[in-house]
């Protein structure tokens, strides 16, 4: 109990306390004869005030508690008895239960105990004005009364909300888990009947969707981080204007996710990349859009395709990797076995694989030069004079041993490779 509820009552050792004693247990003993009246005074007051608990197949389970907490409080009024001895009031309890499990936040539950406290509050007043007794005490009576009452109230709103917690998360975990079971059946191309799914899910697989793996780079899993990766997911779904979501953890740093879509091009992934860049440690996997069951499944297998890119090579330009993206489909394949992609990309760059940063230059140049066709658009394009260009098209064509044109198909998608994977499929100058 708080100091300041503690110094509204009256003290165990206190000159009028005996007196105040009998006082209560007098105004208990009279609410008691007018219990009913109580009983449909408080009930209206709340459901009056709280439109949240009109639901009438729950009407009886609040009336029911309502009338275990009048019994409650006048039964321990009557007796003296201290609120440590107490045990909460069970229809309080199922009561709480029941709102949890009808989806009924825990807000209305906490005003329903403060409405009812005030009415409760208004019949204490009024029973103690009918009292013979000096008007002094009848003040001091009150001022008892209410801090017992609103100690009560304190102690029964913290029983009920632990209850509608606890049962509010075990509803959370069992749906959980029964979406994480459909979800695997599809994946598992079982058959699923798709109304169910629906309405177990909220997420409908009768329409396009974009899946996405989600993860916490570096995530330790001693640590649940599902709720910042939950928090994520509702960003993507806004900047990818996605009508629906569909969010399963795989474990405490990773999830699955789909989107309800139309279409979604190189502007929805830039919304996103735009939006996730302010949570860096946030890594985003993306598949194509794809139609009905099959692209459900499709969509999620390109995803975890290309997540290996961001696996292997984790920076700040992979932070979002999408397989729609020109070439991502290819150099998921290279990611798969990095000595061997690095083997390849030496054996058609030559010295144009080594990590350094000329190497670097003269990669990016012959990269650009290749995708526009043309020495002018490259200058434009990297911001460099004409015969500058020309003079790195000629010393990558000598790092490299042969022309550019020579082998052209392997030599971009080399280059491609370097851009997207960098270090990891470069090689040090000294190495053979």
């Amino acid at each position: 109990m708080s100091q300041r509820l503690e110094r509204r009552l009256a003290a165990a050792g206190a000159s009028e306390a005996a007196q105040l004693r009998d006082l209560v247990a007098v105004v208990a003993e009279r609410l008691g004869e007018r219990h009913q009246e109580l009983n449909d005074s408080m009930n209206e007051a709340i459901e009056q005030a709280i439109d949240d608990l009109d639901d009438s197949e729950l009407t009886g389970m609040l009336h029911a508690s309502v009338e275990g907490n009048i019994a409650t409080i006048l039964h321990m009024l009557r007796n003296d008895i201290p609120l440590e001895k107490q045990q909460p009031v069970t229809a309080a309890s199922e009561y709480a239960v029941r709102l949890a499990r009808a989806g009924v936040s825990a807000a209305p539950l906490r005003r329903a105990y403060h409405i009812g406290s005030d009415d409760l509050l208004a019949w204490f007043f009024e029973e103690i004005e009918r009292l013979d007794c000096a008007i002094d005490l009848k003040l001091r009576l009150l001022h008892h009364m209410a801090g017992w009452l609103h100690t009560y109230v304190d102690w029964i709103t913290r029983v009920v909300m632990d209850v509608h917690e606890e049962e509010r998360q075990a509803l959370l975990l069992q749906n959980a888990s029964d979406v994480s079971q459909l979800v695997q059946r599809v994946l598992d191309r079982e058959p699923v009947d798709l109304e169910h799914f629906a309405r177990t899910t909220g997420y409908r697989l009768d329409h396009e969707h974009l899946a996405m793996v989600l993860w916490v780079e570096g995530g330790n899993q001693g640590v649940d981080l599902i709720d910042r990766l939950r928090s994520s997911a509702q960003v993507a779904a806004s900047a990818l204007r996605s009508a629906s979501h569909l969010f399963t953890p795989v474990d405490r740093s990773t999830a699955r996710v789909w989107f309800g879509v139309q279409g979604g091009g190189p502007d929805d992934v830039a919304a996103l990349r735009a939006v996730l860049s302010r949570t860096p440690e946030i890594r985003a996997a993306l598949g194509a859009p794809s139609h009905r069951v099959v692209g459900f499944r499709r969509s999620l297998e390109q995803a975890s395709a290309v997540r290996g890119i961001a696996a292997a090579a984790p920076s700040e330009r992979n932070q979002v990797v999408s397989y729609g993206d020109d070439g991502m489909a290819v150099i998921a394949l290279l990611a798969r076995d990095l000595p061997a992609a690095r083997r390849w990309v030496g054996e058609v760059l030559g010295a144009l694989a080594h990590d350094t940063e000329g190497a670097a230059r003269l990669r990016e140049t012959v990269r650009v030069y290749l995708a526009t066709g043309s020495m002018t658009d490259t200058s434009e394009r990297l911001v460099l004079h004409r015969n500058t260009v020309k003079y790195r098209l000629a010393k990558a064509e000598a790092a490299r041993g042969r022309p550019v044109v020579e082998g052209r198909l392997d030599l971009e998608l080399a280059l491609h490779a370097c851009h997207v994977l960098g270090a990891v499929v470069l090689r040090a100058p000294e190495q053979p």
